[in-house]
Protein backbone atom coordinates (compact mmCIF):
# COMPACT_ATOMS: atom_id res chain seq x y z
CA UNK A 1 0.00 0.00 0.00
CA UNK A 2 0.83 3.87 -0.37
CA UNK A 3 0.98 6.08 2.57
CA UNK A 4 -1.82 8.67 2.30
CA UNK A 5 -1.99 11.31 0.84
CA UNK A 6 -2.01 13.70 3.81
CA UNK A 7 1.67 12.46 4.52
CA UNK A 8 3.79 15.50 3.15
CA UNK A 9 7.21 15.29 2.02
CA UNK A 10 9.31 18.00 4.03
CA UNK A 11 12.94 16.07 4.70
CA UNK A 12 14.79 14.63 1.19
CA UNK A 13 17.84 12.78 1.91
CA UNK A 14 20.59 12.19 -1.02
CA UNK A 15 23.09 9.61 -0.09
CA UNK A 16 26.21 8.92 -2.15
CA UNK A 17 29.72 10.62 -3.22
CA UNK A 18 31.52 12.81 -5.75
CA UNK A 19 30.49 14.85 -8.45
CA UNK A 20 27.25 13.04 -9.17
CA UNK A 21 26.08 13.34 -5.21
CA UNK A 22 26.53 16.99 -5.23
CA UNK A 23 25.16 17.98 -8.82
CA UNK A 24 22.05 16.36 -7.73
CA UNK A 25 22.24 18.04 -4.44
CA UNK A 26 22.54 21.92 -5.97
CA UNK A 27 19.48 20.71 -8.20
CA UNK A 28 17.40 19.61 -5.36
CA UNK A 29 18.14 22.47 -3.37
CA UNK A 30 17.50 25.06 -6.13
CA UNK A 31 14.21 23.56 -6.87
CA UNK A 32 12.91 22.16 -3.59
CA UNK A 33 14.18 25.11 -1.30
CA UNK A 34 11.35 27.35 -2.20
CA UNK A 35 8.49 25.06 -1.55
CA UNK A 36 10.12 24.48 2.50
CA UNK A 37 11.95 21.15 1.54
CA UNK A 38 14.90 20.08 3.74
CA UNK A 39 17.77 18.50 1.52
CA UNK A 40 20.17 16.66 3.67
CA UNK A 41 22.89 14.84 2.14
CA UNK A 42 24.86 11.57 3.33
CA UNK A 43 28.31 11.73 1.72
CA UNK A 44 30.25 8.58 1.55
CA UNK A 45 34.56 8.69 1.23
CA UNK A 46 35.19 9.39 -2.36
CA UNK A 47 36.16 7.59 -4.99
CA UNK A 48 37.22 10.08 -7.75
CA UNK A 49 41.16 9.63 -8.74
CA UNK A 50 43.11 12.77 -9.91
CA UNK A 51 42.94 11.22 -13.24
CA UNK A 52 38.99 10.85 -13.09
CA UNK A 53 37.23 13.62 -15.52
CA UNK A 54 33.53 14.34 -16.21
CA UNK A 55 32.70 14.55 -19.93
CA UNK A 56 29.74 16.64 -20.45
CA UNK A 57 27.09 16.02 -23.25
CA UNK A 58 25.83 19.83 -24.25
CA UNK A 59 22.75 19.53 -22.10
CA UNK A 60 25.02 19.82 -18.82
CA UNK A 61 25.10 23.59 -19.92
CA UNK A 62 21.94 24.91 -19.87
CA UNK A 63 21.02 22.21 -16.72
CA UNK A 64 23.41 24.41 -15.15
CA UNK A 65 22.21 27.88 -16.19
CA UNK A 66 19.21 26.82 -14.90
CA UNK A 67 21.02 26.27 -11.39
CA UNK A 68 22.73 29.82 -11.69
CA UNK A 69 25.80 28.24 -11.70
CA UNK A 70 28.35 30.68 -13.90
CA UNK A 71 29.89 29.03 -16.75
CA UNK A 72 32.80 31.17 -16.77
CA UNK A 73 33.65 30.44 -13.07
CA UNK A 74 33.24 26.91 -13.01
CA UNK A 75 35.58 26.60 -15.77
CA UNK A 76 38.24 28.57 -14.56
CA UNK A 77 38.28 26.75 -10.88
CA UNK A 78 37.72 23.49 -12.29
CA UNK A 79 40.24 23.96 -15.00
CA UNK A 80 38.05 22.49 -17.42
CA UNK A 81 38.01 22.52 -20.91
CA UNK A 82 35.00 23.16 -23.55
CA UNK A 83 34.21 19.88 -26.35
CA UNK A 84 32.62 20.88 -29.36
CA UNK A 85 32.77 16.82 -29.76
CA UNK A 86 34.63 13.69 -30.58
CA UNK A 87 37.32 12.07 -33.40
CA UNK A 88 37.16 8.55 -33.77
CA UNK A 89 40.10 7.36 -35.25
CA UNK A 90 41.65 3.71 -35.96
CA UNK A 91 44.94 3.36 -34.95
CA UNK A 92 45.86 0.80 -37.81
CA UNK A 93 45.01 3.50 -40.39
CA UNK A 94 43.04 1.09 -41.98
CA UNK A 95 39.37 2.98 -41.26
CA UNK A 96 38.92 6.27 -42.50
CA UNK A 97 38.68 8.73 -39.15
CA UNK A 98 35.34 10.24 -38.33
CA UNK A 99 34.04 13.34 -36.39
CA UNK A 100 30.84 13.36 -34.45
CA UNK A 101 30.28 17.05 -33.52
CA UNK A 102 27.56 18.51 -31.02
CA UNK A 103 26.15 20.48 -33.78
CA UNK A 104 23.70 20.77 -37.14
CA UNK A 105 25.20 18.93 -40.38
CA UNK A 106 24.99 21.18 -42.95
CA UNK A 107 21.86 23.85 -43.95
CA UNK A 108 18.79 23.04 -45.75
CA UNK A 109 19.27 23.49 -49.71
CA UNK A 110 16.26 24.55 -51.72
CA UNK A 111 14.09 23.95 -48.61
CA UNK A 112 14.91 20.73 -48.10
CA UNK A 113 17.14 18.74 -45.44
CA UNK A 114 20.76 18.70 -46.03
CA UNK A 115 21.42 14.87 -46.09
CA UNK A 116 19.37 14.03 -48.94
CA UNK A 117 20.87 16.94 -50.97
CA UNK A 118 24.46 16.32 -50.26
CA UNK A 119 23.40 12.58 -50.95
CA UNK A 120 22.36 13.55 -54.45
CA UNK A 121 25.41 15.48 -55.19
CA UNK A 122 27.50 12.78 -53.75
CA UNK A 123 25.58 10.38 -56.50
CA UNK A 124 27.16 13.30 -58.99
CA UNK A 125 30.43 13.69 -58.06
CA UNK A 126 30.90 15.23 -55.22
CA UNK A 127 34.36 14.41 -52.84
CA UNK A 128 33.97 16.25 -49.94
CA UNK A 129 32.90 14.34 -47.01
CA UNK A 130 29.76 14.88 -44.85
CA UNK A 131 31.57 16.27 -41.90
CA UNK A 132 33.24 19.18 -44.02
CA UNK A 133 29.90 20.67 -44.36
CA UNK A 134 29.50 20.70 -40.46
CA UNK A 135 30.50 23.89 -38.41
CA UNK A 136 31.19 22.39 -35.13
CA UNK A 137 33.33 20.06 -36.65
CA UNK A 138 35.05 22.16 -38.56
CA UNK A 139 35.71 24.97 -35.52
CA UNK A 140 37.01 21.91 -33.37
CA UNK A 141 39.29 20.97 -36.13
CA UNK A 142 40.56 24.13 -36.08
CA UNK A 143 40.88 24.75 -32.78
CA UNK A 144 37.90 27.59 -32.21
CA UNK A 145 35.66 28.06 -29.64
CA UNK A 146 32.24 28.37 -31.15
CA UNK A 147 29.68 30.86 -30.37
CA UNK A 148 26.52 31.22 -32.29
CA UNK A 149 25.13 34.97 -33.61
CA UNK A 150 22.02 35.69 -35.90
CA UNK A 151 23.96 34.14 -39.22
CA UNK A 152 24.97 30.72 -37.08
CA UNK A 153 21.45 30.58 -36.21
CA UNK A 154 19.89 30.98 -39.25
CA UNK A 155 22.39 27.94 -40.91
CA UNK A 156 22.05 25.00 -37.74
CA UNK A 157 22.63 24.72 -34.44
CA UNK A 158 26.15 24.48 -32.16
CA UNK A 159 26.42 23.07 -29.33
CA UNK A 160 29.58 22.38 -26.82
CA UNK A 161 29.80 20.06 -23.59
CA UNK A 162 32.88 19.86 -20.93
CA UNK A 163 35.54 18.08 -20.04
CA UNK A 164 35.54 19.12 -16.23
CA UNK A 165 38.32 17.06 -13.74
CA UNK A 166 36.27 15.32 -11.80
CA UNK A 167 37.59 16.03 -8.08
CA UNK A 168 37.28 19.90 -8.56
CA UNK A 169 33.94 19.82 -9.92
CA UNK A 170 32.84 18.04 -7.54
CA UNK A 171 34.42 20.72 -4.71
CA UNK A 172 32.65 23.58 -6.76
CA UNK A 173 29.06 21.66 -6.87
CA UNK A 174 29.62 20.71 -3.01
CA UNK A 175 30.57 24.93 -1.90
CA UNK A 176 27.65 26.00 -3.97
CA UNK A 177 25.15 23.15 -2.83
CA UNK A 178 26.58 23.90 1.21
CA UNK A 179 26.31 27.90 0.59
CA UNK A 180 22.45 27.10 -0.64
CA UNK A 181 21.48 25.38 2.84
CA UNK A 182 22.19 21.49 2.55
CA UNK A 183 22.67 19.68 5.29
CA UNK A 184 25.89 17.19 5.09
CA UNK A 185 26.43 14.31 6.92
CA UNK A 186 30.25 12.13 5.96
CA UNK A 187 29.92 8.70 6.73
CA UNK A 188 32.24 5.60 6.13
CA UNK A 189 28.92 3.38 6.24
CA UNK A 190 25.06 3.59 6.82
CA UNK A 191 22.44 0.92 7.22
CA UNK A 192 19.11 1.40 5.57
CA UNK A 193 16.28 0.95 7.97
CA UNK A 194 12.40 0.14 6.07
CA UNK A 195 9.10 -0.28 7.57
CA UNK A 196 6.80 -3.02 6.87
CA UNK A 197 5.64 -1.34 3.31
CA UNK A 198 9.33 -1.48 2.43
CA UNK A 199 9.67 2.22 2.30
CA UNK A 200 13.06 3.51 4.10
CA UNK A 201 12.63 5.70 7.55
CA UNK A 202 15.89 6.11 8.20
CA UNK A 203 19.42 5.47 7.39
CA UNK A 204 22.19 4.47 10.51
CA UNK A 205 25.53 6.15 10.18
CA UNK A 206 28.89 5.31 11.59
CA UNK A 207 28.91 6.43 15.40
CA UNK A 208 25.14 5.34 15.77
CA UNK A 209 23.70 8.18 14.27
CA UNK A 210 20.47 8.24 12.47
CA UNK A 211 19.29 9.90 9.85
CA UNK A 212 15.14 10.28 8.98
CA UNK A 213 13.59 11.58 5.87
CA UNK A 214 10.27 11.50 3.62
CA UNK A 215 12.15 10.86 0.38
CA UNK A 216 15.36 9.38 -0.55
CA UNK A 217 17.77 9.32 -3.39
CA UNK A 218 20.39 6.75 -4.00
CA UNK A 219 23.27 7.94 -5.99
CA UNK A 220 25.59 5.73 -4.62
CA UNK A 221 27.21 4.45 -8.01
CA UNK A 222 26.84 1.03 -9.18
CA UNK A 223 26.25 -0.22 -6.11
CA UNK A 224 23.10 0.87 -5.30
CA UNK A 225 23.25 0.91 -2.03
CA UNK A 226 19.58 2.11 -1.37
CA UNK A 227 17.55 0.88 -3.94
CA UNK A 228 19.44 -2.36 -3.59
CA UNK A 229 18.46 -3.00 0.02
CA UNK A 230 15.00 -2.27 -0.99
CA UNK A 231 15.22 -5.41 -3.21
CA UNK A 232 15.42 -4.20 -6.79
CA UNK A 233 16.95 -6.38 -8.77
CA UNK A 234 19.34 -5.69 -11.66
CA UNK A 235 19.37 -6.74 -15.13
CA UNK A 236 23.20 -7.30 -16.95
CA UNK A 237 24.01 -5.57 -20.36
CA UNK A 238 27.61 -7.45 -20.45
CA UNK A 239 26.01 -9.66 -23.33
CA UNK A 240 25.36 -6.37 -25.51
CA UNK A 241 29.06 -4.48 -24.55
CA UNK A 242 32.26 -5.90 -24.39
CA UNK A 243 34.29 -4.10 -22.37
CA UNK A 244 34.45 -5.01 -18.48
CA UNK A 245 37.41 -3.53 -17.47
CA UNK A 246 38.37 0.54 -17.83
CA UNK A 247 41.75 1.95 -17.03
CA UNK A 248 42.13 5.32 -16.27
CA UNK A 249 45.01 7.29 -15.85
CA UNK A 250 46.84 10.99 -17.04
CA UNK A 251 49.09 12.12 -19.29
CA UNK A 252 51.55 15.53 -19.61
CA UNK A 253 49.38 18.56 -20.55
CA UNK A 254 48.67 19.22 -24.28
CA UNK A 255 49.06 23.13 -25.77
CA UNK A 256 47.21 24.06 -27.16
CA UNK A 257 44.26 22.84 -25.09
CA UNK A 258 42.16 20.62 -27.92
CA UNK A 259 38.49 21.48 -28.09
CA UNK A 260 36.91 17.76 -28.57
CA UNK A 261 38.25 14.36 -27.67
CA UNK A 262 39.55 12.01 -29.15
CA UNK A 263 38.38 7.96 -29.25
CA UNK A 264 41.31 5.68 -30.73
CA UNK A 265 40.44 2.25 -32.03
CA UNK A 266 42.85 -0.24 -31.04
CA UNK A 267 42.98 -4.67 -31.20
CA UNK A 268 42.06 -4.90 -28.00
CA UNK A 269 39.95 -2.23 -27.54
CA UNK A 270 39.82 1.70 -27.44
CA UNK A 271 41.54 4.47 -25.76
CA UNK A 272 39.62 7.79 -25.32
CA UNK A 273 42.17 11.29 -24.87
CA UNK A 274 40.36 14.16 -23.12
CA UNK A 275 42.33 17.02 -22.38
CA UNK A 276 41.67 19.69 -19.54
CA UNK A 277 43.73 22.65 -18.25
CA UNK A 278 45.14 20.29 -15.63
CA UNK A 279 46.52 17.33 -18.12
CA UNK A 280 45.37 14.77 -20.92
CA UNK A 281 42.92 12.43 -19.36
CA UNK A 282 43.02 9.01 -20.75
CA UNK A 283 40.61 5.82 -20.59
CA UNK A 284 41.84 2.86 -22.23
CA UNK A 285 38.44 0.14 -22.23
CA UNK A 286 39.08 -3.11 -22.63
CA UNK A 287 37.45 -6.57 -22.28
CA UNK A 288 39.37 -8.74 -19.43
CA UNK A 289 39.06 -12.09 -21.27
CA UNK A 290 41.13 -11.41 -24.31
CA UNK A 291 43.44 -8.68 -22.58
CA UNK A 292 45.11 -8.31 -19.57
CA UNK A 293 45.86 -5.39 -17.33
CA UNK A 294 49.33 -5.35 -17.91
CA UNK A 295 48.85 -5.88 -21.98
CA UNK A 296 46.21 -2.26 -21.26
CA UNK A 297 48.84 -0.46 -20.19
CA UNK A 298 51.61 -1.45 -22.25
CA UNK A 299 48.89 -0.54 -25.55
CA UNK A 300 48.21 2.78 -24.31
CA UNK A 301 51.59 3.78 -26.01
CA UNK A 302 52.31 6.69 -24.03
CA UNK A 303 54.07 7.59 -20.37
CA UNK A 304 51.28 7.47 -17.89
CA UNK A 305 51.15 8.08 -14.96
CA UNK A 306 48.28 7.84 -11.34
CA UNK A 307 47.07 4.56 -13.23
CA UNK A 308 44.38 2.84 -11.76
CA UNK A 309 41.87 -0.36 -13.11
CA UNK A 310 38.14 -0.40 -12.37
CA UNK A 311 35.65 -3.10 -13.66
CA UNK A 312 32.38 -2.38 -15.51
CA UNK A 313 29.40 -4.08 -15.70
CA UNK A 314 26.91 -2.26 -18.00
CA UNK A 315 22.95 -2.83 -16.34
CA UNK A 316 20.01 -1.46 -15.23
CA UNK A 317 18.01 -1.38 -12.37
CA UNK A 318 14.29 -3.01 -13.03
CA UNK A 319 12.93 -0.06 -11.71
CA UNK A 320 14.50 3.25 -11.05
CA UNK A 321 12.02 4.55 -8.59
CA UNK A 322 10.52 2.27 -5.75
CA UNK A 323 8.47 3.31 -2.87
CA UNK A 324 10.18 6.43 -1.60
CA UNK A 325 13.34 6.11 -3.31
CA UNK A 326 14.89 6.92 -6.72
CA UNK A 327 18.10 5.77 -8.43
CA UNK A 328 20.23 7.95 -9.89
CA UNK A 329 23.08 7.83 -12.15
CA UNK A 330 24.97 4.66 -12.29
CA UNK A 331 23.06 3.53 -9.65
CA UNK A 332 20.07 3.08 -11.89
CA UNK A 333 22.09 2.52 -14.69
CA UNK A 334 25.33 1.78 -15.93
CA UNK A 335 26.58 2.25 -19.37
CA UNK A 336 29.56 1.69 -21.35
CA UNK A 337 32.21 4.16 -21.34
CA UNK A 338 31.68 4.99 -25.06
CA UNK A 339 30.46 8.41 -25.68
CA UNK A 340 30.59 9.66 -22.18
CA UNK A 341 27.13 9.25 -20.63
CA UNK A 342 27.83 8.65 -17.40
CA UNK A 343 27.00 12.53 -15.75
CA UNK A 344 24.41 12.85 -17.88
CA UNK A 345 22.75 9.35 -16.69
CA UNK A 346 21.90 11.63 -13.59
CA UNK A 347 20.97 14.49 -15.31
CA UNK A 348 18.37 12.23 -16.59
CA UNK A 349 17.02 11.01 -13.94
CA UNK A 350 17.07 14.82 -12.08
CA UNK A 351 15.57 16.24 -15.29
CA UNK A 352 12.64 13.98 -15.12
CA UNK A 353 12.18 13.59 -11.48
CA UNK A 354 11.82 17.33 -10.79
CA UNK A 355 8.56 17.91 -12.60
CA UNK A 356 6.96 14.97 -10.76
CA UNK A 357 8.58 15.85 -7.18
CA UNK A 358 5.08 15.82 -4.93
CA UNK A 359 4.80 17.44 -1.78
CA UNK A 360 2.57 14.44 -0.67
CA UNK A 361 3.98 11.33 -0.59
CA UNK A 362 1.54 9.02 -2.33
CA UNK A 363 4.20 9.03 -5.25
CA UNK A 364 2.15 5.82 -7.54
CA UNK A 365 1.08 8.25 -10.52
CA UNK A 366 4.33 9.85 -10.67
CA UNK A 367 6.04 6.95 -10.13
CA UNK A 368 4.80 4.87 -12.93
CA UNK A 369 5.42 7.95 -15.32
CA UNK A 370 9.23 8.44 -13.63
CA UNK A 371 10.57 4.82 -14.41
CA UNK A 372 8.36 4.58 -17.87
CA UNK A 373 10.04 7.34 -19.29
CA UNK A 374 13.26 7.38 -17.54
CA UNK A 375 14.02 3.33 -18.53
CA UNK A 376 13.03 4.46 -22.06
CA UNK A 377 15.88 6.97 -22.21
CA UNK A 378 18.07 4.98 -20.80
CA UNK A 379 17.35 2.85 -24.12
CA UNK A 380 17.96 4.78 -26.39
CA UNK A 381 21.11 6.03 -24.95
CA UNK A 382 22.06 1.80 -25.14
CA UNK A 383 21.19 1.89 -28.68
CA UNK A 384 23.18 4.97 -29.60
CA UNK A 385 26.22 2.80 -27.80
CA UNK A 386 25.47 -0.21 -29.24
CA UNK A 387 25.64 1.22 -32.45
CA UNK A 388 29.22 2.10 -32.71
CA UNK A 389 30.26 -1.43 -31.57
CA UNK A 390 28.08 -3.09 -34.25
CA UNK A 391 29.07 -0.86 -37.19
CA UNK A 392 32.08 -0.83 -36.47
CA UNK A 393 34.64 -1.89 -38.89
CA UNK A 394 37.86 -2.12 -36.69
CA UNK A 395 40.55 -4.67 -36.63
CA UNK A 396 38.97 -5.93 -40.04
CA UNK A 397 41.84 -7.50 -43.06
CA UNK A 398 41.38 -5.12 -45.60
CA UNK A 399 42.71 -7.48 -48.29
CA UNK A 400 40.19 -10.42 -46.62
CA UNK A 401 36.97 -8.91 -45.56
CA UNK A 402 35.79 -12.11 -44.43
CA UNK A 403 38.71 -12.68 -41.64
CA UNK A 404 38.26 -12.51 -37.96
CA UNK A 405 39.74 -10.09 -37.55
CA UNK A 406 40.67 -8.70 -33.94
CA UNK A 407 38.55 -10.52 -30.94
CA UNK A 408 37.73 -7.23 -29.49
CA UNK A 409 35.93 -5.94 -32.52
CA UNK A 410 34.84 -9.66 -34.13
CA UNK A 411 32.70 -9.68 -30.40
CA UNK A 412 31.32 -6.14 -30.74
CA UNK A 413 29.97 -6.66 -33.94
CA UNK A 414 28.51 -10.10 -33.19
CA UNK A 415 26.71 -8.82 -30.14
CA UNK A 416 22.40 -8.88 -29.84
CA UNK A 417 21.39 -5.62 -30.80
CA UNK A 418 17.65 -4.63 -29.93
CA UNK A 419 14.80 -4.49 -32.74
CA UNK A 420 14.57 -1.09 -32.35
CA UNK A 421 18.53 -0.20 -32.59
CA UNK A 422 18.39 -3.03 -35.89
CA UNK A 423 15.12 -0.68 -37.29
CA UNK A 424 17.28 2.30 -37.11
CA UNK A 425 19.65 0.88 -39.18
CA UNK A 426 17.67 -0.53 -41.41
CA UNK A 427 16.21 2.70 -42.09
CA UNK A 428 18.73 4.89 -42.42
CA UNK A 429 20.65 2.51 -44.70
CA UNK A 430 17.57 2.10 -47.23
CA UNK A 431 16.63 5.94 -46.97
CA UNK A 432 18.77 7.75 -44.95
CA UNK A 433 15.75 8.89 -42.75
CA UNK A 434 16.68 8.50 -38.63
CA UNK A 435 14.17 6.74 -36.56
CA UNK A 436 14.15 9.01 -33.53
CA UNK A 437 11.88 7.89 -30.65
CA UNK A 438 10.88 10.52 -27.30
CA UNK A 439 13.77 10.62 -24.86
CA UNK A 440 16.54 10.32 -27.00
CA UNK A 441 20.04 11.68 -25.61
CA UNK A 442 21.26 12.37 -28.55
CA UNK A 443 19.96 14.59 -31.72
CA UNK A 444 18.90 13.51 -35.53
CA UNK A 445 22.25 14.94 -36.50
CA UNK A 446 24.46 12.56 -33.73
CA UNK A 447 22.84 9.81 -35.35
CA UNK A 448 23.96 10.92 -39.03
CA UNK A 449 27.44 11.65 -37.98
CA UNK A 450 27.33 8.17 -36.27
CA UNK A 451 25.72 5.77 -39.04
CA UNK A 452 27.96 7.89 -41.84
CA UNK A 453 31.04 7.64 -40.04
CA UNK A 454 31.01 4.19 -39.83
CA UNK A 455 30.19 3.69 -43.64
CA UNK A 456 26.32 3.36 -43.66
CA UNK A 457 25.73 5.18 -46.67
CA UNK A 458 21.63 5.39 -47.56
CA UNK A 459 20.61 3.72 -50.97
CA UNK A 460 18.49 6.00 -51.70
CA UNK A 461 17.21 9.64 -50.61
CA UNK A 462 14.32 11.80 -50.44
CA UNK A 463 13.07 12.04 -54.87
CA UNK A 464 12.14 15.42 -54.04
CA UNK A 465 16.08 16.97 -54.22
CA UNK A 466 16.32 15.76 -57.41
CA UNK A 467 14.33 18.62 -58.85
CA UNK A 468 17.42 21.07 -57.55
CA UNK A 469 18.66 21.59 -60.71
CA UNK A 470 23.00 20.49 -60.50
CA UNK A 471 24.23 23.98 -60.88
CA UNK A 472 22.11 25.22 -58.41
CA UNK A 473 23.33 22.48 -55.67
CA UNK A 474 26.68 23.27 -56.21
CA UNK A 475 26.64 26.98 -55.91
CA UNK A 476 24.53 26.01 -52.42
CA UNK A 477 27.08 23.91 -51.63
CA UNK A 478 30.05 26.02 -52.39
CA UNK A 479 28.01 28.64 -50.48
CA UNK A 480 27.95 26.61 -47.66
CA UNK A 481 31.57 25.61 -47.58
CA UNK A 482 32.38 29.39 -48.02
CA UNK A 483 30.10 30.43 -44.87
CA UNK A 484 31.56 27.88 -42.44
CA UNK A 485 35.11 29.02 -43.51
CA UNK A 486 34.48 32.41 -42.85
CA UNK A 487 32.34 32.18 -39.22
CA UNK A 488 35.44 29.95 -37.96
CA UNK A 489 37.88 32.68 -38.47
CA UNK A 490 36.20 34.74 -36.84
CA UNK A 491 35.93 32.31 -33.56
CA UNK A 492 38.23 33.12 -30.57
CA UNK A 493 40.85 30.22 -30.21
CA UNK A 494 40.09 27.77 -27.43
CA UNK A 495 43.25 29.38 -25.21
CA UNK A 496 41.78 32.73 -26.17
CA UNK A 497 38.01 31.78 -24.50
CA UNK A 498 39.81 29.42 -21.60
CA UNK A 499 41.09 33.14 -21.05
CA UNK A 500 38.15 35.06 -21.62
CA UNK A 501 36.63 32.95 -18.85
CA UNK A 502 39.55 33.34 -16.15
CA UNK A 503 38.92 37.59 -16.66
CA UNK A 504 36.02 37.32 -15.84
CA UNK A 505 34.32 39.45 -12.85
CA UNK A 506 31.21 39.34 -13.14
Amino acid sequence: MNAPRESVVREVVIVGRDAPLWLSACALQFALAPAGVQVTLVELPPLTQPADVCISLPALEAFQTRLRINEARLVTATRAAFTLGRRFVDSAGQVPAFFHAHGSNGSRIDCKEFLPQWLHARRHGLEARFEEFSLTATAARQGRMLLPDAAIDGFGFTDYGYHLPAIPYGAVLRQIALQRGVRQHATRALDVQLDERGSITALMLDGGRRVAGDFFLDVTGSEGLLIGAMGVSRASWRDAFPVDRVLTAHSALLSPVPIYSEIRAQATGWTSLASSQICMHVQQAYCSEITSDAEALASAGMRLQGVIVRERHPGRRASAWKQNCVAIGEAACVFDPLHFVDLHTVQVGLVHLLPLFSVAADFCVERDEYNQNVLAAFERMREFQGAHYCLNRYGLNRDDPSAAGSEFWRRSRAAPISAGLAHKIDAFRARGEPVHYEDEAFTIDDWQSLFIGHGVIPETHDPAVDRTPPEQLRAELRSIQGFIHKKVEEQRTHSEYLQKCANFRG
